[in-house]
């Protein structure tokens, strides 16, 4: 991601342009985090379209896949079936609807620059300023990433404003090997539900 040396003001009119297409008109998430302002956007951005898509009501699995197809931000992630995936200023951001809810995922390490997009803080701040509620403890789980190398995975369980289960997955380290994502439960449960993440291959 390149560095921006624009005045918040526009950065924030910039991200709210982008974000007002046909997937939603809603303003964007404030964030909590104080960082620069390119963390800000990212974080804002992220949550944007988390609220556009996984908090939005939809009647099943079919209907978030046709509000994705018609948004013309979104296209299929080039190998990951069923996840849409949009870019804003070179970072990727992904959308997959699932078999039970609704997945947001980004590379919180940027490749291209080493710079983490925002903090595991920040992204709890975030969402507790936005009407989420914790439930229950934070736990960690190994997990593989993209280069087939163990990660260590923070993982919080959040209630929305709407009332649905929310989860948090966090890198605890190697972030630009494993997606963050923000898993929102919205329909009744397969018997097998499987992960359309950025993560499962």
């Amino acid at each position: 991601m390149k560095a921006y040396s624009l005045p918040s003001l526009a950065m924030t009119a910039m991200c709210t342009l982008f974000l007002a297409g046909c997937g939603g008109q809603e303003d964007a998430s404030p964030s909590a985090s104080k960082a620069a302002p390119a963390n800000s956007d990212s974080l804002s951005i992220f949550l944007t379209l988390h609220k556009q898509f996984c908090e939005k009501d939809f009647q099943n699995r079919d209907s978030l896949v046709k509000a994705l197809e018609a948004d013309s931000r979104f296209r299929p992630a080039p190998g990951f079936m069923g996840v849409f995936e949009t870019k804003v200023d070179g970072i990727s951001y992904a959308v997959s609807p699932e078999i039970d809810g609704c997945t947001t995922d980004v590379m919180v390490k940027n490749n291209a620059t080493g710079k983490v997009l925002f903090s595991y803080d920040e992204m709890n701040q975030a969402l507790l300023k936005s009407g989420y509620r914790v439930v229950g403890e934070e736990s960690s789980r190994k997990d593989m990433g993209s280069d087939n190398q163990e990660v260590t995975i923070l993982e919080k369980t959040f209630v929305s404003p709407k009332g649905e289960t929310t989860n948090l997955d966090y890198p605890a380290d190697r972030p630009d090997k494993y997606y963050m994502t923000l898993f929102a439960k919205k329909f009744s449960s397969a018997p097998t539900p499987s992960s359309l993440s950025l993560n499962k291959q």
